[in-house]
């Protein structure tokens, strides 16, 4: 692999231990509005997190879904450049871009299970965490087929599409997840305690200490 090219070390000298995923149990059962779809695009503000991907492809899915709503979920440094956008698309009564406080795990939880879709169009990313929570809430998923979202795309847990996706490849692709969304029956995700404690026991097995 990459990596052990680069240090020049062998495969079984690495260990992979996933990032886990355990929101917070709705108290209620998320509503979700069969004419109007909702859209989530989830991370913090960056331009390589893609955001203004899901923005250009809003024009054609208003075309054929009218009442269709994004929400940019995140704060950083590129939202002036996404409300810029927006303004410029006349899209503004469809989009809401703004973040959730981290400790509002709760409030997180309820926004991401009301999504139709939850799009993750990054440039890279290592361990999606975004990706394997909306998965934990059985929400499809379109991401962008790079890094660590292609894994999930090969293992069939998302939808994907390519980093040079036209705005009109993207809402196509959007739309096929809107109409027929992929969801996988069954998903063995890991919690937080599993990361835990399994980055627990390798640490006992290097120093020898158990």
């Amino acid at each position: 692999g990459f990596y052990g090219e680069r240090l020049n070390l062998a495969a079984e000298r690495f260990v992979l231990i996933p990032n886990g995923c355990d929101l917070p149990k709705l108290t209620e059962p998320a509503t979700q509005s069969t004419a109007e779809k909702l859209i989530i695009s989830i991370g913090r503000l960056e331009q390589y997190k893609g955001h203004h991907r899901i923005i250009a492809a809003m024009p054609r899915l208003i075309q054929q879904y009218p009442e269709i709503k994004l929400r940019v979920l995140g704060e950083g440094p590129y939202r002036e450049a996404l409300e810029t956008q927006v303004t410029e698309l006349g899209i503004g009564h469809h989009v809401e871009i703004g973040g959730i406080p981290a400790t509002e795990r709760s409030t997180m939880a309820a926004m991401l299970a009301r999504a139709s879709v939850v799009t993750l169009l990054s440039d890279y990313e290592t361990h999606p965490i975004a990706a394997l929570e909306a998965l934990s809430l059985k929400r499809p998923v379109l991401a962008m087929d790079t890094s660590g979202l292609r894994e999930l795309a090969e293992r069939g847990f998302v939808r994907s599409v390519s980093l040079h996706s036209t705005p009109e490849e993207v809402a196509a692709a959007v739309a096929t997840q809107l109409e027929d969304p992929l969801i996988p029956p069954k998903l063995d995700l890991p919690t937080w305690d599993d990361c835990a404690r399994d980055l627990l026991l390798l640490y006992r097995g290097i120093t020898g200490r158990f």
